[in-house]
């Protein structure tokens, strides 16, 4: 952005949270804050940058998805989904009445790290779900009796009943930490991936995309300190749209202000 009102200072900011990125040169903004044009013009290019967030983030998923687990990988992992999730995830995964939202609350989640062990789980039970399945379709599972049969049939409408509700726990926990780092799958996938197309696009759309996030991440700062500035500026209220990161300028200047 060029003939901005905001410039940085290499001396801190009064918003919170400024010390987990010391590094960064902090915004300074004009007292009584920013101009109503120079907001308008921050909302606009936040929403712009944001659509590319998305949108990078959309083909770097799915490009992760098309690339497959290395068999090394696929060997060690647990057969098991309940052995993937342990004794807690499962029972909070079985039980049928609660939201993705009312069972990631009950996780209590407290830092990146854990919600990303939790992802890590949840997609080790998955694809144990999913092998589980294919060899039942394949005809590889063992052999049923007839009085044996509509147990399996439950047996199999359970497992697609967790994982449904795992893929939308994970989803869920990755709308509320959108910068997490790679989970460990899709580590394995970049690091052992033959296929040259998937690696050149899952590459490019990464960095894209935590480009974007830092970016939006930088206009949230400015925002907290035209607040500062100005308690009565519609920064407070305004934010770009979306879930999680994707509020993070609404969520930061909440966060300032119920202190």
């Amino acid at each position: 952005m060029t003939e901005t009102e905001f410039s940085y200072d290499e001396g801190g900011s009064r918003a919170e949270g400024r010390s987990k990125r010391w590094w960064l040169p902090a915004p300074q903004v004009p007292v009584g804050g920013l101009s109503d044009g120079q907001r308008k013009k921050l909302l606009t290019q936040a929403k712009l940058v944001l659509q590319i967030f998305k949108a990078a983030k959309s083909v770097n998923e799915a490009i992760l998805l098309e690339m497959p687990i290395p068999k090394a990988i696929s060997d060690v992992l647990p057969k098991s989904g309940k052995e993937s999730l342990g004794e807690d995830l499962y029972r909070i995964l079985n039980k049928g009445s609660s939201s993705a939202c009312d069972m990631c609350n009950a996780l209590s989640l407290k830092s990146k790290n854990s919600a990303l062990d939790v992802i890590n789980r949840l997609e080790a039970a998955i694809y144990a779900w999913k092998d589980k399945i294919e060899e039942h379709d394949s005809g590889k599972s063992p052999a049923r009796t007839s009085w044996s049969c509509k147990d399996h049939v439950a047996e199999l409408d359970k497992i697609e009943l967790l994982i449904s509700r795992a893929e939308s726990l994970a989803q869920e926990i990755k709308i509320r930490y959108p910068d997490l780092p790679q989970k460990f799958l899709d580590v394995m996938k970049i690091q052992n991936g033959k296929d040259v197309a998937h690696a050149i696009i899952e590459a490019y759309s990464r960095v894209l995309g935590n480009l974007a996030f830092s970016i939006l991440t930088r206009i949230g700062d400015i925002s907290q300190e035209d607040v500062l500035s100005d308690p009565d500026s519609p920064m407070a209220t305004n934010s770009t749209p979306g879930p999680g990161i994707l509020d993070i300028s609404r969520l930061n200047i909440k966060a300032r202000h119920t202190s």
